[in-house]
């Protein structure tokens, strides 16, 4: 009897479990037009603050901006991929660090965009 009730309750969480929906995917144009705004802000001198306050609002975190590097340039890569429903873009950045010495890299970044949109560069 125990095992018969126990079932039901089951499947029960289960399917609680599995009604939540994940945010829709990412759209690669809209992701690309987030990243730019969020580079080209960066390199006009902007604050990550700025982007969060701005319509649509905009977090954004970058560990060379964090730091103080300004970015002189940038280029975004034309191909991309996927992490689960987010873009993922490659992008080569031109610094000029806070000790006035220059570094170029290439970093990738994660862009999602649902309930509120996000940028991250990936570690």
């Amino acid at each position: 009897m125990r095992s018969i009730l126990l079932v039901p309750a089951i499947v029960c969480i289960a399917a609680m479990g599995c009604d939540s929906s994940l945010p829709p995917q990412t759209d690669s144009t809209k992701g690309r037009e987030v990243m730019k705004r969020v580079l080209d802000t960066w390199k006009q001198g902007g604050t990550v603050e700025e982007l969060k306050s701005g319509s649509p609002s905009v977090t954004a975190r970058d560990p060379d901006w964090s730091s103080g590097s300004k970015l002189t340039s940038y280029e975004i890569a034309d191909e991309d991929s996927r992490a689960g429903v987010d873009l993922v873009l490659t992008v080569k950045l031109s610094l000029t660090r806070a000790d006035g010495r220059t570094q170029e890299k290439k970093v990738n970044y994660t862009v999602g965009i649902g309930s509120s949109t996000v940028v991250v560069r990936n570690e």
